[in-house]
């Protein structure tokens, strides 16, 4: 069976995903810098599927330019992150007012710096070259590998991802430390997205796994962004006049309540982990017959 539109496709996919989105996203756009993160994101990880397919340096360029705007978005997002979770504690008054108020200013002072260095960094000029590069990269004449090298190179990837998911879960132990459990969000995501291309390539409707890692994954999120708010509340915090006492105990209540929900969601990852680990052997053992050598 030869291979060439269904892998094209895909990576095209995830192109047109990522170029759609970041216009808005340039213009500031919440949503938007969010869609065209992770298009960037999903194109990366379907980058390394083309293989043989494609000259191993064009390829390489592109994975960089891929992963320069991916940078470039990652510091915008964050702190929009930042400011919804700041409007979400306000309405449910988990904090005080003035305090969320201070810590609001400095991080849409800071988002405008983060947006003119994300402005710098992907211009026109650059998107359009990667566009031109992906479809050298993606072009059909050079596609007559089999589906079966594609599903292969895509089993060996979701294998290598899920032991280093592993590798990460097992070093972040039972503690509450946050840049460990970072990492095993990212392994989580990282997993998802491998995943996510070979059901592409299998034509498969099972989402089981993709949900459950998702979940995983939102939960790890959500704590990753509560640690980004509470790095900003106490930036505020050392900034602040000594003697001005009243705006140093608001923003060390909001602090308070943003680590009692840390606690609250690392309680409910060690809830999940024994699955999760159960998942990530689930996927290494369904890809061993695919990919004898994968280990």
């Amino acid at each position: 069976m030869e291979h060439s539109a269904l892998s094209v496709a895909l990576l095209r996919q995830r192109l047109v995903s990522l170029l759609t989105a970041m216009p808005a996203a340039q213009e500031g756009d919440e949503v938007s810098v969010h869609q065209a993160r992770v298009a960037s994101r999903r194109l990366r990880e379907a980058l390394p599927v083309l293989g043989a397919r494609a000259d191993a340096d064009a390829l390489d360029s592109a994975g960089k330019r891929v992963r320069r705007i991916t940078r470039a978005l990652g510091p915008v997002r964050e702190l929009d992150v930042t400011l919804l979770l700041l409007a979400e504690l306000e309405g449910k008054g988990a904090a005080p007012k003035r305090g969320i108020a201070r810590v609001r200013a400095a991080v849409i002072v800071e988002r405008q710096k983060r947006r003119h260095a994300m402005l710098a960094e992907i211009k026109p000029a650059r998107l359009e070259k990667l566009r031109k590069r992906l479809v050298e990269v993606a072009a059909p004449e050079a596609r007559t590998v089999p589906l079966r090298n594609a599903m292969v190179e895509a089993a060996a990837k979701a294998a290598s991802r899920a032991r280093r998911l592993k590798a990460a879960i097992d070093r972040a132990g039972g503690i509450y430390l946050a840049d460990r459990l970072h990492r095993v969000r990212i392994e989580a995501k990282k997993l998802r997205y491998a995943l996510e291309i070979q059901r592409e390539l299998k034509r498969s409707r099972s989402t089981a796994r993709l949900t459950r890692l998702g979940n995983q994954q939102d939960l790890l999120g959500r704590v990753h962004d509560l640690e980004i708010l509470i790095e900003h509340a106490r930036e505020v915090q050392s900034s602040l006049p000594p003697a001005n006492r009243r705006a140093m105990s608001e923003v060390a209540r909001l602090i308070r309540a943003v680590e009692a929900e840390c606690r609250e969601g690392h309680a409910s990852y060690m809830r999940g982990r024994p699955a999760l680990i159960k998942l990530c052997d689930a996927v290494i053992d369904a890809t061993a017959d695919l990919t004898p050598n994968a280990a």
